[in-house]
């Protein structure tokens, strides 16, 4: 019965000496195995966000045109802020030493701030309402005082966010 089990990745016969529950002939291909997981998980995640763009171009054509039409003219980005029940939390939200941050369409960015020209829709971990405030063009990128009272605005879509300084669970489902 032995003789029937084989490593799932080169299908070599397992040594008698393995364990039953093993899978693999050794760790040069227990890192292979490792290796395709992520590769089919990064794989995957581009697939999701691919979709997501395409089931939402009309959405960021129309968000773009409110922006654009509810800025002020030193405006350079905007940034959305999520009430977490104790505070507003702004996106895209970079930790103090992080150096740049992905954009939805796979790019690098080093402000903290979505930009209005060229147009970045908002990557944010929530289907929910956000509050937008805009953010002054020329650095040091200050907040812009709010024209208008509040200025809120649902975003239909959810990204995965890195490591967040609240639980997303914690939000209560009023308040999103």
């Amino acid at each position: 019965m032995r003789e029937d089990l084989c490593c799932t990745v080169c299908r070599k016969p397992l040594a008698a000496a393995r364990r039953l529950s093993a899978k693999y002939c050794g760790k040069k291909c227990k890192a292979r195995a490792l290796a395709n997981r992520r590769r089919a998980e990064n794989l995957r995640q581009k697939i999701d966000l691919d979709r997501i763009i395409r089931a939402h171009e009309h959405w960021f054509a129309i968000f773009r045109r409110e922006l654009l039409l509810s800025a002020p003219p030193e405006a350079g980005g905007y940034q959305l802020g999520l009430w977490t029940g104790e505070k507003l939390h702004w996106f895209p939200s970079m930790r103090k030493n992080q150096k740049y941050r992905h954009t939805l369409y796979g790019q690098r960015s080093r402000y903290g701030f979505f930009t209005l020209s060229p147009f970045e829709p908002p990557s944010v971990p929530l289907e929910a309402e956000y509050q937008v405030r805009f953010v002054q063009k020329i650095p040091p990128h200050f907040e812009l005082p709010a024209i208008v009272k509040t200025w809120r605005k649902r975003v239909p879509y959810a990204i995965p966010c890195g490591p967040l300084p609240f639980r997303l669970r914690s939000i209560a489902r009023d308040l999103r």
